[in-house]
């Protein structure tokens, strides 16, 4: 027999096994380990134990577990929107009904809250768990790779919203690109580092509490104002089980309606270009950032500095009043 429940203090070295046998299940090398949990998930002040479901059966135990929640500071998506964090379940032949049941119930959770629409995997650029710990840092939504995530989420009456694509670069290979344009933004800017980590206000140091935010800006030399600011995350070296040696940033700053020819466009590319360097002397070995593929200006950006696409993606969404209530 199984039955769905909150989730209890003794239930971590249970998350840390099922996230394992999840991602092993379509090879990814992704793992949430006992220590990450506490210190990227469970130790976040906006944490709730009633969000984060347990499947458990009376003979095997703990067989799933399901994260819902909302991002009350949401930007895209809307601050009443519900967002499926995180679904897991341990492969098996009755992996498909244990899916079902954990989305079941975070959906009718989610209506009590009043939610009457829901995204999932993450919430894209709104995503609040798992940064630093997930592909694609969360913000990837269902992987490409993950068949079975992809046909549970269907099956629950998620459609597909927003595609998305993790971008990745070596910083042994990289090399900041120069011609005449690069040279004259160098030229007419200043690219420094902002001290301390409170530019993203409150919110943004609970989100991120468990790794070293940097934020950058470029100023201008003929108008001295800043013209971009940069915000770069690292997951914090002290916490086991976190990819500590790759650095992640976020293209949401740079506006989709800029022309492809816009003077932004190269300041944006000269102030990662900066960022990427330092990087590099701080023996950073990776850099990702999760874009929008529609949006061409982001695309013309990486590929600029070299970057080349690691995962694909899809944000799903489901319009809750149009179920009925169980």
């Amino acid at each position: 027999m199984r039955s769905i429940r909150s989730f209890l203090n003794l239930d971590t070295p249970d998350l840390a096994k099922i996230w394992h046998l999840h991602h092993r299940a379509y090879g990814s090398k992704s793992d949430c380990t006992v220590v990450a949990w506490d210190h990227a998930v469970l130790a976040k002040p906006f944490f709730r134990n009633e969000q984060l479901l347990m499947a458990e059966d009376t003979s095997e135990g703990i067989v799933g577990f399901a994260h819902w929640g909302k991002n009350p500071e949401a930007q895209c998506v809307g601050k009443d929107v519900g967002i499926l964090h995180r679904l897991c379940v341990r492969p098996g032949e009755d992996e498909d009904a244990i899916a079902s049941d954990l989305i079941e119930a975070s959906v009718q959770a989610m209506k009590l809250e009043g939610h009457e629409r829901c995204v999932g995997i993450g919430a894209f650029d709104d995503s609040i768990y798992y940064i630093g710990v997930a592909e694609g840092d969360g913000f990837l939504g269902v992987h490409s790779s993950d068949a079975r995530l992809l046909r549970w989420m269907q099956a629950g009456g998620f459609r597909p919203e927003q595609a998305t694509e993790c971008w990745e670069l070596a910083l042994s290979n990289f090399k900041p690109p120069m011609d005449r344009t690069q040279i004259s933004v160098h030229r007419n800017s200043i690219v420094s580092r902002i001290l301390g980590d409170g530019h993203g206000g409150w919110w943004q140091s609970v989100v991120f509490g468990h790794c070293d935010l940097s934020t950058y800006q470029l100023v201008s030399k003929t108008k001295p104002m800043v013209e971009l600011r940069l915000t770069i995350w690292t997951p914090e070296v002290f916490v086991p089980g976190v990819e500590s040696w790759i650095a992640r940033l976020s293209l949401s700053a740079v506006g989709s309606d800029l022309a492809n020819d816009d003077p932004r466009i190269e300041q944006w590319i000269y102030l990662i270009s900066e960022c990427l360097r330092l990087l590099q002397t701080e023996r950073k070995q990776m850099v990702q950032v999760v874009i929008d593929p529609k949006i061409p200006q982001h695309v013309q950006i990486l590929q600029r500095l070299g970057f080349k696409t690691k995962h694909h993606g899809m944000v799903m969404s489901r319009e809750l009043s149009l179920f009925e209530d169980q």
